[in-house]
């Protein structure tokens, strides 16, 4: 497929955002019901309902059927095909190979830029309750984060030169499972964020239509421009579900864990507000609309590919490393 991004008109921003908005809240809500459930138990969740194989297994509120429907419907000339591939690792391998839960493929075929497969590893990490009464916070973290994971993944993007194809998947439970002080503040940081932050780099002219103040309604986050009382409502209820799955660049987490420190929600929150681009703690729904869009996210190299099916791969030669660096002795080891 061309370097070349494609444009995603409204209509279809609003379909797609729909449906991968329904899977972030279809797992979080999870968190609330029943026995707690694992990272495992998320990740399988999360894998079934995104791959377009197994999706249909699970009731959605906006499944993919009716995505498909809508999208046949919109004389947009899009016509954009598209698929996902899910590809959880085994531990072994993810310890051993990849450092990641799982590997997730965007399959595109496009009538005029053609047929294209992009590959990302992603981390997931719960975030956990915390304090005596093992409820969850603002200040609550994700405990099982692993400075040596995610000095690996770090590796292995340099040495694949696969930069913008490693991610942190934040799995968090709506609103409604913290107590209502920190319910609120959780939708104060959504309040302030800006929203449809990297929308502009879907449509070549979005930044002349938001200066314009065209009423363009993306996402939960409600519109841009010109807001009425039925967007507010919609935003008012969308911000109650928050935060749900997040989404982190590999710099971001680095950035937050710099000092040793185990990546936390107030934390991600703040470097959120702090970085004005980037995938710093973004909504499931904006950053796989951004994927899916934009070329520059995702590796397309048949190794990094095959990396993120779970299958072996030879890491490449690096003269940058060293037996000295402290991932040398973890490298030379495992390959």
């Amino acid at each position: 497929m061309s370097k070349l991004n494609f444009t995603l008109g409204s209509y279809e921003v609003t379909v797609l955002w729909r449906f991968f908005d329904s899977i972030s809240s279809a797992v979080s809500t999870r968190m609330l019901r029943g026995s707690t459930p694992g990272e495992e138990n998320l990740t399988f969740l999360l894998c079934e309902l995104l791959d377009e194989g197994a999706t249909g297994l699970h009731t959605l509120d906006y499944p993919l059927s009716r995505v498909r429907e809508e999208l046949e419907r919109s004389d947009a000339g899009i016509a954009v095909d598209f698929g996902f591939e899910t590809h959880e690792h085994a531990r072994y391998f993810e310890s051993r190979y990849s450092g990641a839960d799982l590997g997730i493929i965007v399959a595109i075929n496009h009538p005029i830029l053609g047929h294209s497969r992009r590959a990302f590893l992603v981390q997931a990490k719960r975030l956990f309750q915390s304090g005596r009464s093992r409820e969850f916070s603002i200040y609550s973290s994700y405990e099982s984060f692993d400075e040596k994971q995610a000095a690996l993944l770090k590796e292995l993007a340099r040495r694949f030169d696969a930069y913008n194809s490693v991610f942190y998947l934040w799995y968090n439970p709506p609103s409604s499972g913290f107590s209502e002080p920190d319910a609120k503040i959780v939708r104060a940081y959504e309040a302030h964020g800006r929203p449809g932050l990297h929308w502009h780099r879907m449509h070549p002219f979005m930044d002349e239509l938001m200066e314009m103040g065209f009423p363009l309604a993306f996402g939960g986050g409600g519109a841009t421009g010109l807001e009425g009382a039925e967007d507010e409502d919609k935003a008012r209820e969308w911000r109650a579900r928050q935060p749900a799955l997040r989404v982190s660049e590999l710099e971001t987490v680095l950035s937050v864990a710099a000092s040793g420190a185990v990546p936390g929600l107030k934390r991600l929150y703040d470097a959120r507000l702090e970085r004005s681009h980037g995938i710093s703690f973004s909504p499931f729904a904006d950053f796989f609309l951004l994927a899916l869009a934009n070329s520059r996210y995702g590796n397309e190299k048949p190794e990094w590919l095959q990396l993120a099916e779970g299958r072996k791969v030879s890491m490449p030669s690096s003269k940058d490393i060293t037996e000295s660096s402290p991932l040398a002795a973890f490298i030379y080891t495992i390959f």
